[in-house]
C-alpha cells in the first residue's frame, strides 16, 4: 500500500513538473520560447519565482516574484526583453518626483505608481486623478517629466 501511494505521489509530482516546465500543451515551439525567457529571468532576476505567463497586448508577459515584490517582465515575439514594471508605494517616491508632480499638476492627486525599466531608461509611470479626470505621466527619478 505504501508503494502504491508513493507511486501515485511521484506520478502527480512528475505531472505537475511537466505542466510547469512548458507554457502551453498545444504549441511545441512554446517550450523553446519559455526556456529562453526563463534563462533571461534567471540571469537578470536571480532567485525569482515565475508565478504566471501569458500573451497580453502583443507581448509575452511573465509575472515573477523577486526581491519581495511582484514584477511583470515583458518580451516581444522574438523573445527579446522589452520592459519590467512593478508597483511602487506613493510613500516611496523620490522627493524630486513628488515636487515635480505637485508643481506641474497641482490640482491632481497621485492615484497609482509603477516603476518601469526599459533598455532605454528607468522611469515612474504615475497615474494622476482630479475628480473624474485622469492623466498619466512618465517621470524620471530626478523629476523630469517625459510624457503627458
Amino acid at each position: 500500500m505504501k508503494n502504491l501511494i508513493r507511486n501515485i505521489l511521484s506520478l502527480v509530482l512528475f505531472s505537475a513538473i511537466a505542466v510547469l516546465a512548458s507554457c502551453s500543451d498545444d504549441d511545441d515551439n512554446k517550450a523553446v520560447v519559455c526556456n529562453q525567457v526563463k534563462s533571461y529571468i534567471t540571469q537578470h532576476y536571480p532567485g525569482a519565482i515565475i508565478r504566471d505567463a501569458e500573451y497580453s497586448r502583443g507581448y509575452f508577459e511573465v509575472e515573477i516574484y523577486h526581491d519581495a515584490r511582484i514584477k511583470d517582465v515583458y518580451f516581444d515575439d522574438s523573445d527579446n526583453w522589452v520592459a519590467t514594471k512593478w508597483d511602487v508605494s506613493i510613500a516611496d517616491l523620490p522627493a524630486a518626483v513628488v515636487t515635480s508632480l505637485t508643481e506641474n499638476f497641482p490640482e491632481y492627486r497621485i492615484d497609482d505608481v509603477d516603476y518601469v525599466v526599459t533598455p532605454e531608461r528607468e522611469t515612474y509611470y504615475v497615474e494622476l486623478e482630479r475628480g473624474n479626470y485622469e492623466r498619466a505621466v512618465y517621470i524620471t527619478a530626478d523629476g523630469t517629466i517625459l510624457t503627458e
